[in-house]
């Protein structure tokens, strides 16, 4: 009887630098993520125009954060870092991590701005791998928190980061200045000045 797992390819976990993987990694993100992954983030950058609606120029923006990130390095004090799973020599997930240089926060922190796998390694268990990696890499570099936000409609990945030790410290609310107003009928107990909860 053959042993099942000599087939099975080593997956190892690295900071990404790269240049030739360029290619790889924005065909990775972008045949791999739907218009439910938006968050502010996405709106509040150059990757979305509105919730559910991906920029036409999304490949060159991606592009362009990815080529960035190849370039950067823990030594440099570079704040966005590309962390990558590989089985042999493929790419099967990526991260894309922002480190907070600013540091005036009580704790310091990061934020795990992407984490895209490929639909074949999805359920076996890379992206909690990936996740882990990430984390103590962070931690031995002091940084005590990771923050991360998921679309409003991205259910599987709240359930997923959930699973992972994540919890939901805010909702984020977004109201378009420029469409037509819209009157709503405001009762007093909505309608209190400075009560925001």
């Amino acid at each position: 009887m053959k042993n099942a797992q000599a087939h099975t390819p080593v997956i190892s976990f690295s900071w990404c630098h790269d240049a030739t993987a360029e290619d790889a990694l924005c065909k990775l993100y972008l045949d791999n993520v739907s218009a439910d992954y938006i968050s502010h983030s996405e709106l509040q950058g150059e990757r979305a125009d509105a919730p559910g609606n991906w920029r036409a120029d999304l490949p060159e923006v991606i592009r362009g954060e990815i080529r960035a990130a190849l370039s950067h390095d823990w030594a440099h004090g570079d704040s966005t870092l590309l962390a990558v799973a590989t089985a042999g020599d493929a790419v099967v997930g990526m991260a894309l991590v922002s480190i907070d240089t600013r540091q005036r926060a009580s704790k310091s922190f990061a934020a795990l701005d992407d984490l895209v796998l490929l639909p074949s390694v999805r359920g076996s268990g890379i992206g909690s791998q990936l996740v882990e990696w990430v984390a103590g890499e962070l931690r031995s570099h002091g940084i005590a928190r990771l923050f991360l936000e998921c679309g409003a409609h991205n259910l599987t990945a709240q359930t997923f980061f959930q699973g992972r030790g994540f919890k939901q410290v805010s909702v984020v609310m977004l109201r378009e200045l420029d469409a037509p107003e819209v009157t709503a009928a405001v009762d007093d107990k909505d309608d209190k000045d400075g009560d925001r909860g």
